[in-house]
């Protein structure tokens, strides 16, 4: 089988769902064991956009079934970048792997590949992740909520299939790893619009500097560094 998705955006859509459906399968005897999937990519290749996507169609085939638990929400805030070090340099370089709190990150997928799936008529446990504020530029504690139904979990961002320690060990945890890519001059054009759009920089010039500096070496960093997918999303 290909292990390789390159297709228009609904198509790719509609070839992730089909392949949830297959995972959902194969673990039918094992029905209150919670499917995990890492999605992670590089900056601006589109994976938020993809897990969205998946998360609108796949709760009306089942809802309250899946939830997505954005890396984002385990950014260190900006009053813990402040006591680091050298904060200038934590805070020019937010978004580098060692700008997240990794430790709690990891210390959450092992919770959410422990519990227990429940159902109706059973009693439901709530558990809850944080998410991140793009415009105060900080994560929001208990933000999302994922009940002990659901049976699908999305984890999204950067560094979920890094081969690094301690990171490495959330490929570890999961049933399938995505990786989503893109050209570099796409995600910097991609890139250089969040930044304008989100008020992190103020002039397109201050933007494709920060993507430079910052973005760019961050996705090699990323693909060198790459625990191998079951499947790479061109995007």
């Amino acid at each position: 089988m290909d292990n390789s998705v390159a297709a228009p955006f609904d198509q790719t859509i509609a070839i992730l769902c089909e392949r949830v459906a297959g995972l959902l399968a194969q673990q039918a005897s094992l029905p209150r064991r919670r499917l995990l999937i890492a999605l992670a990519g590089v900056p601006g290749s589109g994976k938020s956009t993809i897990s969205s996507a998946l998360l609108k169609i796949l709760s009306k085939k089942a809802a309250g079934s899946i939830v997505v638990v954005p890396m984002d929400g385990f950014h260190y805030s900006k009053a813990a970048l402040a006591s680091f070090p050298d904060p200038a340099f934590a805070f020019r370089k937010r978004g580098a792997p060692f700008t997240f709190d990794v430790t709690a990150f990891l210390d959450f997928v092992l919770m959410l590949k422990d519990q227990p799936v429940t159902f109706s008529g059973e009693p439901e446990v709530l558990m809850f992740a944080p998410s991140f504020d793009h415009g105060k530029q900080d994560p929001v504690a208990n933000d999302i909520e994922i009940s002990s139904r659901a049976r699908i979990v999305i984890i999204e961002g950067n560094y979920t299939l890094s081969d690094e320690q301690p990171w490495c060990k959330i490929a570890e945890q999961v049933d399938e790893r995505w990786f989503v890519d893109t050209p570099p001059d796409v995600a910097k054009e991609r890139l250089i619009a969040r930044h304008l759009r989100a008020g992190i920089e103020s002039t397109r010039d201050l933007a494709a500097r920060r993507v430079e500096d910052n973005d760019l070496p961050n996705a090699e960093l990323i693909r060198n560094h790459l625990t191998e997918p079951n499947l790479k999303i061109v995007c």
